[in-house]
């Protein structure tokens, strides 16, 4: 649903296509970039205004945390280096939507959000 003026206007088939923090749902998969890597998320919870976050300059109230679910495998790495033993441990995200391991708190604002797939009830 997208707000324009007192009306409510749905949308329909709002899949593969830039999406804003507001129109986001519970179920939606969508896409983030983040740092150099992509992030596939599918929303736990409905976006909400936050009570303590405020925009630096204009004051308005901003978006708080989306929990949502994610996919992230960790490799151990094993060295060895001047006798010593070390281990590292790498994080990969995988961009899938099957097999979430992971809930995570995600910061949406001023975000570009790509919606992959809208689930409709």
């Amino acid at each position: 649903m997208v707000r324009r003026g007192p009306t409510l206007l749905k949308l329909e088939n709002m899949e593969n296509q830039l999406i804003e923090i507001q129109d986001l749902q519970v179920g939606d998969e969508i896409m983030i970039s983040c740092q150099s890597y992509f992030k596939y998320l599918k929303v736990l919870t409905p976006p909400a205004l936050s009570k303590t976050k405020k925009h630096w300059r204009t004051g308005q109230a901003m978006y708080g945390n989306v929990r949502c679910s994610t996919r992230q495998d960790v490799i151990t790495k094993t060295y060895n280096w001047n006798g010593g033993s070390y281990t590292r441990e790498e994080k990969n995200w995988i961009v899938t939507p099957e097999d979430h391991n992971m809930r995570i708190s995600q910061d949406l604002n001023n975000r570009q959000i790509w919606l992959v797939k809208r689930e409709t009830i």
